[in-house]
């Protein structure tokens, strides 16, 4: 997709979100968007993509957990264990899926990236990478320090995403959340590729 088309669904998009997310969830999509597409600027990936993959990747987040899994039913890759224990987990999938049915959003890297935003995936490109930090760090997410953000936020790509990895395994540890065997592999991942620099 040009950029031409990009920002065309972009705002089909923005008002389908705008129907069905509540203010505060809009809010918190619209800060990913913008900071997805000032991160895809500095790291040279198209920034219409950026925005788009932000705005779009919590579409189906207000959703009722019957619709949930059905549309992510049909990416046809298995649902794990915890996705069935909390259908809320499946919002990235049912997103890209309902972007590719009604939207016509064919763009692979976007799909992939709104896909695996949520757990992450050790074969992310970069605007996968990029959507994976906005989503995590952008400026209205409470409870991330703010030296942390600022380091964050001065690291190369790579860095950048282990860095937000580290500190989302950290947090859902704490809490004594299971963590997805995919973020485990992801950073796994990313560590090696940081030590092989």
């Amino acid at each position: 997709m040009n950029s031409e088309e990009l920002k065309m669904v972009t705002e089909k998009i923005n008002l389908y979100i705008l129907g069905v997310l509540s203010p505060p969830r809009y809010a918190h999509s619209v800060r990913v968007a913008v900071l997805a597409r000032e991160l895809c600027k500095r790291f040279s990936v198209d920034p219409c993509a950026g925005y788009l993959a932000g705005i779009a990747h919590d579409m189906c987040k207000s959703g009722k957990d019957r619709w949930v899994l059905t549309l992510a039913g049909k990416d046809s890759d298995p649902v794990t264990e915890i996705e069935l224990e909390k259908p809320a987990l499946l919002h990235g999938r049912a997103a890209a899926v309902l972007l590719t049915s009604d939207f016509a959003v064919n763009d692979f890297s976007i799909l992939e990236a709104i896909r695996h935003h949520t757990f992450g995936s050790p074969g992310m490109d970069a605007l996968g990478k990029i959507l994976f930090v906005a989503d995590k760090i952008e400026p209205g997410r409470t409870g991330l320090n703010v030296n942390l953000r600022k380091k964050i936020m001065e690291a190369g790509l790579d860095a950048m995403t282990l860095m937000v990895l580290e500190e989302n395994i950290r947090y859902l540890e704490s809490r004594e959340k299971k963590v997805s065997a995919t973020t485990y592999k992801m950073m796994e991942s990313l560590k090696w590729r940081e030590t092989a620099r």
